[in-house]
């Protein structure tokens, strides 16, 4: 019997060791996952066309506008034949990237705020633009709004109401919501009262959703498209500055100018408005 029970301690010593050797080998490859994550987390990026092979247009698109743009996209590949290629990803990554890359035809940010940007650094990138409405600021909140806040931008001035905003260093959204809040003299007394900043306002809803903050600035657009939605409230805001035109921009690092010319024009017709339309982004009246 002792015999056997010292063979069993060996088997189960010789187990024990080939699992930690198994976990060592893994442990090179989790590690660069979590890093992949760690660098990539910090905005929604991908490149949303199954067929990357010699676009007949590339788009840059930001997240916040993205799900009009990808409907409308699909229309006009299916009435024209063209194959258009579309990168996603936050307004400071994809304008970095039109630089680098050179390649993109059109840019079409969240709102006109990340082109004044390249307008005020590199006004010789940008050949033409085309109107497509105008973006919306709304409130979020948990779902029935537990804490009964109003649209009053003041509510954003109360660290107790647990509020999250986009980065303005990342995203046109994080961008316009300080605009908005600088109009109404509020900026550093809301920067002042945040909880935390996120990359753009997919992070928000989810935030909002999970109960980490209370009150969120984001586009009634990206709200609309977000999947989970339904689990979040919004209020309206009570200020004349919380709308922003959106715009889509013809560039000239792009080598496809005519087909370019002639979807931006596609952008302007009563099919087009009507996407746009539903997904919260008017004409102004």
């Amino acid at each position: 019997m002792p015999g056997n029970h010292q063979t069993e301690r060996e088997r189960l010593y010789n187990n024990q060791s080939l699992i930690r050797r198994k976990l060592l080998n893994l442990f090179p490859f989790v590690l660069f996952s979590l890093l992949v994550l760690l660098f990539t987390g910090a905005c929604n990026t991908g490149k949303t066309s199954d067929k990357e092979d010699d676009p007949d247009i590339i788009i840059y698109c930001e997240n916040g506008i993205l799900a009009p743009i990808l409907e409308i996209v699909q229309e006009y590949e299916d009435s024209t034949g063209l194959h258009i290629s579309i990168q996603n990803d936050c307004a400071r990554n994809l304008v970095n990237l039109i630089h680098y890359r050179r390649e993109a035809d059109i840019f079409i940010p969240d709102s006109r705020e990340a082109i004044d940007k390249i307008l005020l650094t590199s006004p010789e990138i940008i050949a033409d633009s085309v109107s497509v409405g105008n973006q919306t600021l709304v409130f979020i909140v948990p779902k029935k709004n537990p804490l009964k806040l109003t649209g009053e931008l003041k509510s954003l001035t109360t660290p107790a109401n647990g509020i999250i905003l986009a980065n303005p260093e990342s995203s046109t959204l994080g961008f316009s919501s300080g605009t908005l809040l600088q109009k109404h003299q509020i900026y550093d007394q809301v920067m002042n009262s945040v909880l935390f900043l996120t990359a753009d306002s997919r992070s928000l809803v989810r935030n909002i959703a999970n109960n980490h903050a209370s009150l969120a600035i984001a586009w009634e657009s990206d709200y609309l498209t977000n999947s989970i939605r339904t689990q979040v409230d919004t209020l309206s805001i009570a200020s004349p500055h919380k709308t922003f035109p959106a715009v889509a921009v013809l560039l000239n690092t792009g080598k496809q100018k005519e087909k370019a010319v002639e979807f931006l024009s596609s952008l302007n017709k009563k099919n087009a408005r009507k996407i746009f339309e539903k997904y919260g982004i008017r004409q102004p009246i």
